[in-house]
């Protein structure tokens, strides 16, 4: 980005008419330090809160124009109490810095986020509203251009009044604090922290953010009586002694609060002066002080100064003319009379406009004006407005804003018009978090039903694009409350839509479709119908009743496919896909969610990720490594675009990408990321899929030992995830909790395991544990419920835990069980792990075949070269765990070899359960040369006990051999 200029400093902080600066040193100080992190690239943020009038705005001004002085680059930026324009404060400081940005944007990603943000702060209300890129998109474009900015110029960024800021604001105030702690950039933020001003949302927002070390947050509290005391000494020319006088008169009746000091000190001190001893006729409230000071104007001054307070902070003069009733010559006079009664400040310079000297100043006008001619001053300001100002500076905000405050007078309408185009300019301008917003106020002041149903969809529709599916779902099940029947249909449309993407079950989706389609006419032909049956599928199968499901999105999609329309299409397909991850029919679902690629890949909405993630997953399953390299291209382009869950989503499938290739570090990280991402877009997140993620690295590196201390291995399975439990039993090789584990996870298997997302992890857990074991009875139930998945890949979840091909489980428990084919099983897994490009699946097939081959021969050339090409993967990687079984089975062929005849016929009797004296008694050998045998056993090939014994026997074709 090439050098840019800041903007002058608002005038208001440099010219004359500022009170004087005192007391404050420690804040001043931490923001000297603050801004001295920033300079060497350590980015802070630092917010100062307080009471109204407590100095906010004077510490910053004072810190932002020395620091200007010094050459910093001040941008600043500030919220309004009405309606504002979306993403205020940050509005006038991108304009500042974007065309600098904008003609330097070398890179593709810059140029376009140099034109998306144009588009955001320069759309019109009779744009469109764009529906192509995401809102988190335009935070990152914010962040881009922000970050390149204070690159080429150390920069501070003032934003005030942030208690006013919309949510859209709040949501990128945050993304802009955790993007810019690499950069030379002070953000300062001023917010009131008390009522009624506070702002829960902004409060909530700023509660993660204090994790962060570059974060600092300040509170001013009031004036003690020597800084009162300094004031005065500065303001009237007093000595010490006569100061601290009026100080204590002005620290009761102010409080300490340096507004209302700047307003009371001139009395005071004359009062004191004159030798009062105490100053009871003061106004003793901000209420009270405009009383006094609107009690010196005239009936018409008054009625012009109220026109101003109910105009805004800021205040046009050509406005108050053309709404004023009194004449130009009274007008005018009226807001000089204002000026002189220090309730108003004239402009600074030429362009500027009258603002009142505080937000409290112009609320106390307010407050102490009827309620009705306050109301009636709402009424006036907007039909002049919509009259006779088209031009004016956020028009329809403002029109929404005073016609909703004078909807009593009957404007109700008019209210509900503007702010619907309120939002629909916030829509436009991808703030859809304050579209939603104001579409909601809109709801509640029509007495329309219909109208109401319809701007709540609007509504839950614009949350939903926000990523909050939480609120959408609060608002659909509201809109499903009003309306008429259609609009119900909708309602439960989307509720199904903003209910299965967190994964929630689908239980109140499928009643309320139920419901809503019981209320229309069951027409093949009506596109919402079919919609709706597409989403009761989803819904249904999100009960768990996959079988129920299946035929209706088939219907769904029959009737889609007939009626030719591709967005109808592209909905029932989208559902369709979403149903299972169960092995019947996998191929069928590829080829939609392939075909529904193709109809949404020019889409203006996020439809393409849904596409392209179950595209991925399915790809995955089949070995289809084209459609999940495309995918992935895919699924990128969404995040960049979106973010919002798809940057969740592309973690994951880069995760099972690295694992599969044996990137233990690699996937690791994606795995860190995803949890990261998760926990952003998703409050319900829970750790149930990222600690999966890292189980299956650590296991793989061989670094489960660590969490060997904290295993006693009587662990409830009711208290934790049984299957998860049953796997680390597994890995640490107990055997009796192990053995324990097992049979639980097995008896409360369900009938159709294979409906549920997490069975696949639940199946490998299992059979691992039974090979481990050499548990044959609970292996050969195990076979028929891996055999569903021949020919795939085993997959947990959505890219949470991918176990590589189900026939390499296949053939080692054929091997154990001694049937079937596993040397073929071996190489179909072989195969499909080259196919997949998953080294570690292929290492995983290798060792399997090798373990296999040396049941019937332990010195087999064959296993051993099968042996030495999966070593070659496994060590380069780290795969320890393949390391490790490749080391057992070297370990066991060099015991085989080392145990004579005799010792062969001894350890087969093992393995049939026989003691020392059944063994005597078999072989006709005393029981003492026997416990010799056993004990020669034990130490040849490493085991501990006769459970290892018997396990050792059958897993290399001993078992029998004694018969």
């Amino acid at each position: 980005m090439r050098d840019w200029s800041a903007p002058a400093l608002p005038a208001v902080w440099t010219t004359s008419g500022q009170p004087p600066f005192i007391a404050r040193h420690d804040e001043v100080a931490a923001l000297d330090a603050a801004w001295a992190d920033a300079l060497t690239g350590a980015g802070r943020a630092v917010f100062v809160s307080g009471d109204a009038g407590s100095g906010k705005s004077r510490l910053v001004s004072e810190v932002c124009t020395r620091l200007s002085a010094g050459g910093a680059a001040v941008l600043a930026g500030s919220c309004i109490q009405e309606i504002g324009a979306p993403f205020e404060p940050f509005d006038e400081p991108l304009r500042a810095v974007l065309p600098a940005y904008r003609a330097d944007a070398a890179a593709a990603s810059a140029l376009e986020s140099a034109e998306l943000l144009e588009r955001v702060l320069e759309q019109t209300d009779q744009d469109a509203a764009d529906r192509s890129t995401g809102q988190e998109r335009v935070y990152s474009a914010v962040v881009d251009v922000l970050r390149a900015a204070a690159e080429r110029r150390p920069m501070v960024l003032a934003l005030d009044d942030l208690h006013w800021a919309g949510p859209a604001a709040m949501r990128l105030l945050s993304r802009v604090v955790e993007g810019t702690t690499g950069s030379r950039m002070l953000l300062l933020g001023g917010f009131r922290n008390s009522p009624p001003d506070r702002s829960e949302p902004l409060a909530d927002s700023l509660a993660p953010l204090a994790r962060l070390t570059g974060v600092q947050r300040i509170e001013l509290s009031p004036f003690t009586l020597d800084q009162i005391a300094d004031y005065v000494v500065i303001r009237a020319g007093l000595s010490r002694e006569r100061a601290l006088d009026s100080a204590e008169v002005l620290r009761e009746l102010t409080g300490g609060n340096p507004f209302l000091l700047r307003a009371m000190w001139r009395p005071v001190v004359e009062a004191e002066q004159r030798g009062h001893q105490r100053v009871i006729e003061l106004p003793d409230t901000v209420s009270d002080m405009a009383r006094s000071r609107i009690a010196v104007l005239d009936e018409t001054q008054r009625s012009v100064l109220v026109l101003a307070a109910v105009l805004g902070q800021e205040v046009d003069l050509a406005e108050v003319l053309g709404i004023s009733e009194a004449s130009v010559e009274v007008t005018l006079g009226a807001m000089d009379a204002a000026v002189r009664g220090g309730l108003i400040e004239p402009p600074r310079r030429a362009g500027d406009h009258y603002r009142f000297t505080h937000a409290i100043a112009r609320q106390a006008i307010i407050d102490v004006i009827p309620a009705t001619e306050v109301l009636r001053t709402h009424a006036r300001i907007a039909q002049t407005l919509e009259a006779d100002f088209p031009a004016a500076p956020r028009l329809v905000q403002r029109l929404a804003h005073h016609y909703s405050a004078a909807r009593a007078l009957g404007f109700g309408d008019r209210a509900v018009t503007y702010l619907a185009r309120a939002a629909e300019l916030a829509e436009g301008r991808i703030a859809h978090d304050d579209a939603g917003t104001l579409f909601v106020r809109a709801a509640e002041i029509t007495p329309d039903t219909e109208e109401r149903a319809e701007l709540l969809l609007r509504a839950a529709e614009s949350w939903d694009l926000a990523a909050d599916t939480a609120r959408a779902r609060a608002i659909f099940e509201e809109a499903s409350e009003v309306g008429n029947a259609r609009q119900r249909l909708r309602a439960a449309i989307g509720y199904e839509d903003a209910s299965w993407r967190p994964g929630l079950l689908g239980f109140r989706a499928r009643d309320m479709l139920t419901t809503a389609l019981a209320a229309v006419p069951a027409d093949d032909e009506d596109p919402l119908y079919i919609e709706a049956l597409g989403a009761l599928a989803r819904a249904t199968a999100f009960t768990g009743a996959v079988d129920a499901a299946e035929p209706i999105a088939a219907r769904a999609v029959a009737l889609a496919r007939a009626r030719g329309d591709p967005h109808l299409l592209a909905a029932t397909l989208r559902a369709s896909i979403t149903l299972t991850l169960r092995p019947r029919d996998v191929a069928g679902r590829l080829d939609r969610a392939t075909e529904l690629v193709g109809l949404t890949r020019s889409a203006e909405n996020d439809w393409l990720g849904a596409a392209a993630m179950h595209r991925a997953a399915f790809s995955y399953l089949v070995g289809d490594r084209v459609g999940l390299d495309e995918s992935e291209r895919h699924l990128d382009e969404m995040s960049r675009n979106w973010e919002r869950h798809w940057n969740y989503w592309i973690e994951c499938v880069r995760f099972t990408r690295a694992l599969a290739a044996g990137d233990l570090d690699g996937a690791a990280a994606a795995a860190r990321r995803a949890q990261h991402r998760e926990s952003i877009f998703r409050d319900d997140a829970t750790s149930g899929a990222s600690s999966l993620q890292s189980y299956m690295v650590r296991r793989e590196a061989g670094l489960l030992g660590s969490v060997r201390p904290l295993i006693s291995g009587n662990e409830s399975p009711t208290d934790r995830w049984a299957p998860g439990l049953l796997a680390i039993y597994t890995e640490l090789e107990l055997e009796r909790p192990t053995r324990r584990a097992l049979a639980w996870v097995l008896e409360h298997t369900e009938a159709q395991p294979s409906d549920s997302s997490d069975w696949p992890a639940r199946l490998v857990f299992m059979t691992e544990a039974a090979l481990w074991l050499g548990d044959v009875d609970t292996a050969e139930v195990l076979h028929p419920w891996l055999a569903e998945y021949a020919g795939l890949n085993l997959m947990s979840g959505l890219f949470v835990a991918p176990f590589g091909a189900a026939d390499c489980y296949l053939g080692q428990v054929e091997s154990l069980c001694g049937f079937g084919l596993p040397a073929e099983r071996f190489d179909a897994a072989f195969e499909l792990a080259e196919r997949s490009d998953a080294p570690l699946h292929a290492a995983r097939a290798l060792a399997a075949h090798a373990a296999h081959l040396r049941r019937s021969d332990p010195r087999s050339p064959a296993a051993s070269a099968l042996a030495t090409r999966a070593r070659a993967i496994a060590e380069p990687a780290g795969l320890m765990k393949v390391l490790r079984s490749l080391d057992a089975g070297a370990g066991a062929s060099a015991a085989l070899n080392g145990l004579t005849a005799r010792e062969r016929e001894v350890i087969a009797l093992i393995a049939e359960g026989r003691s020392n004296r059944d063994i005597a008694a078999a072989l006709v050998i005393s029981e003492h040369t026997a416990a010799n045998h056993v004990r020669n056993i034990l130490t040849k090939i490493g085991a501990v006990n006769r459970t290892q014994a018997a396990m050792f026997a059958r897993e290399h074709g001993l078992a029998g051999d004694g018969g």
